[in-house]
């Protein structure tokens, strides 16, 4: 009996904070947009988890339910300039990327890496970067 009562005065007193928001407009605004909601959930036929995935949905709240793919765009790189150059009587290209290919002729010189092979080159020209490499050895742009 006890319960009763207590849920009866809890009832009674949830009526008087009620009674007092909607006095207030921007409280009375909320209410008839919630109303509003529960007419358009119940027209429809919606239960109430998957009315709130529609309405998320909307706002991108969670994942949509269908998205068109996003289609990335490739962009060629401008590949590094080569040039021809004569180094010990023997024709080799060489380009300024620190990343080439190491050929069978760099391989059979010693070096694992064509960025190993170009910084010997620069040592032994006694230059101090790529560019004068090219100049000193008369490098021809392929």
């Amino acid at each position: 009996m006890s319960k009763l009562l207590d849920l009866l005065a809890q009832q009674k007193q949830l009526e008087e904070q009620i009674k007092s928001l909607q006095s207030n407009e921007q409280e009375a605004k909320v209410m008839k947009f919630v109303e509003e909601l529960e007419a358009l959930r119940n027209k429809y036929g919606y239960k109430v988890p998957d009315f709130l995935d529609v309405v998320h949905s909307l706002h991108r709240v969670k994942t949509p339910a269908k998205t068109a793919q996003s289609v990335s765009v490739k962009t060629t790189r401008a590949k590094a300039p080569k040039f021809k150059v004569m180094i010990n009587g023997v024709e080799t290209i060489l380009q300024s990327k620190k990343a080439g290919a190491v050929s069978k002729t760099i391989a059979a010189l010693g070096f694992t890496t064509y960025a190993d092979y170009l910084s010997d080159l620069i040592k032994k020209n006694k230059v101090t970067d790529f560019d004068a490499l090219i100049k000193k050895l008369n490098g021809v742009p392929v």
